[in-house]
């Protein structure tokens, strides 16, 4: 027959539950890391989804907006404007004026989308 009195004694009941509480000790940590870990993931996610959809800074500058800040440069003086060029920079626009006597004059062409206007401010090198 089995004795039962050595598998249900104290000493047994206790080797049992150390032999228990140290395979658990490792079972929670790694269901701690597994939390973390997948918490972690889900943000990384969220935060790659999110992140390009916000905006940054002002749109750039239309082609019709430009277009129409050069032409109004050059109906100030046409006879003495050689050339423009509009080099996009963000939401605003590089304008370099180049004179038939050789000189050139740079303007930073800006456009405030709530009044509607167009602004130009002198820009040195």
């Amino acid at each position: 027959m089995i004795n039962l009195g050595k598998y249900l004694s104290d000493e047994a009941v206790a080797e049992f539950d150390r032999i228990v509480n140290e395979y658990e000790r490792p079972l929670r940590l790694r269901r701690i890391l597994r939390w973390t870990a997948g918490v972690a993931a889900a943000a990384a996610v969220a935060l790659a989804v999110i992140l390009p959809l916000r905006k940054v800074g002002d749109p750039p500058l239309s082609p019709l907006i430009i277009y129409e800040g050069i032409s109004s440069l050059i109906e100030m003086n046409p006879e003495i404007v050689e050339s423009v060029n509009a080099i996009p920079q963000g939401s605003k626009v590089l304008v370099t004026v180049h004179l038939k006597d050789g000189e050139e004059r740079q303007f930073l062409l800006s456009h405030d989308e709530n009044s509607g206007t167009t602004s130009f401010t002198a820009y040195n090198n």
